[in-house]
């Protein structure tokens, strides 16, 4: 009998650390947060702005909030806002 393939873990691009999610649990966690990205309830925001948009006025969402903005910071980075 052949092993079952076991399932290759989905790639999460990198977040910015100021992204939070209004769910219980979810205080700045990537993988949480990124656990959320297709629940449609879920609501997103900005920590520096506390607004559901960023520094950027772009929405604050785990889809968009990675790299590719430029208010974007790492998250386990130690930079201070």
């Amino acid at each position: 009998m052949k092993p079952l393939p076991i399932a290759e873990t989905e790639a999460r691009p990198p977040i910015c650390k100021w992204l939070r999610a209004k769910t219980h649990g979810v205080h700045g966690d990537p993988a949480a947060l990124h656990a959320l990205r297709d629940d449609a309830s879920a609501i997103f925001w900005c920590l520096l702005t506390m607004s559901p948009a960023g520094p950027d006025d772009g929405l604050a969402h785990v889809r968009d909030c990675g790299e590719s903005r430029a208010c974007a910071t790492p998250a386990g980075s130690d930079e201070v806002a």
